[in-house]
């Protein structure tokens, strides 16, 4: 299995090399060939076959097909019927958000080259580490994004190149929280009582024993789940959250004092302190820095 690994999803610098809109006419493919970039297509209209590798893929409207990391690629109408779809070529991490069409460095590679198995991507995207990137997707709700990315590239107005690079973001950042929310572990499930128990009341603090009640289990085993699903301990969970909600809160500019009742601390200096053993920072020097 041949894999590629994109880095951790906010250290990268997008950066989008081309995007545009295309109808292809009966019989035409595109491929075999080796792009030096990543490409996402998105079906608007007919349905295409989209060949990486070994692997074959159908394309139909609200599809998407994502693939990169040297893989060679076939595009085409299984029918010979014309299709149309959206096209965004992109880089994971460059300094510059020029864009730099990937036409120069393609490969074409010949039917030969197609008989080796597609890179398999994975990415670092907040607590899931390593998430796969499946090759297709299904993602109507991302047409519209995509549509505003590909008329942004093709006005070329004045800052364009920074304005991609954040639409290439929002864009890339909703397909995974899909991924994400799809790929919700069993485990997670068994806890999600818990879970929002502690969204809703971040003022208390949960002992282990009613948590697992909440879910049906005994402590231990509880504990053991939520480790699984989490990655930490439920009172480390606990606090992660409060301090992100005490983020938030600044940030909007509530008062300290209120920020302090509101997530059950006993005192102000109490918020203070544990605030800053979380931070590095105080309250005050958070919301300044910001």
């Amino acid at each position: 299995m041949r894999a590629w690994h994109a880095g951790d999803f906010n250290k990268l610098r997008l950066a989008v090399n081309f995007a545009g809109r295309t109808t292809a006419d009966p019989g035409h493919q595109w491929g075999p060939r080796i792009i030096p970039d990543n490409q996402l297509i998105y079906m608007l209209a007919g349905k295409s076959e989209l060949r990486l590798g070994s692997s074959c893929h159908e394309l139909r409207p609200g599809d998407i097909g994502l693939y990169g990391g040297g893989t060679p690629m076939v595009l085409r109408s299984p029918d010979g019927e014309p299709f149309t779809y959206y096209s965004v070529h992109f880089d994971w991490g460059r300094e510059s958000p020029e864009p730099v069409h990937p036409s120069a460095g393609m490969i074409y590679c010949g039917e030969s080259g197609m008989a080796q198995e597609p890179v398999d991507l994975t990415i670092d995207f907040g607590r899931y580490t390593r998430l796969p990137i499946p090759f297709k997707l299904r993602t109507p709700q991302l047409e519209e994004p995509i549509r505003q990315l590909v008329d942004e590239y093709e006005e070329q107005q004045e800052g364009y190149e920074l304005v991609l690079r954040s639409r290439l973001t929002v864009l890339l950042a909703a397909l995974l929280r899909m991924l994400t929310e799809e790929q919700e572990s069993d485990t997670r499930r068994k806890i999600k009582p818990a879970l929002q128990l502690l969204a809703q009341h971040p003022d208390r603090t949960w002992p282990v024993a009613e948590l697992a009640s909440a879910c049906g289990y005994q402590a231990a085993y509880f504990a053991e789940l939520f480790k699984a699903a989490t990655g930490t301990t439920p009172k480390a969970y606990m606090m992660d959250q409060r301090m992100r909600l005490a983020k938030r809160l600044l940030l909007a500019g509530e008062p300290i004092d209120v920020i302090a009742e509101r997530l059950g601390y006993s005192s102000t200096h109490y918020f203070h302190r544990s605030f800053k053993e979380e931070t590095g920072m105080t309250p005050s020097e958070f919301r300044m820095q910001e």
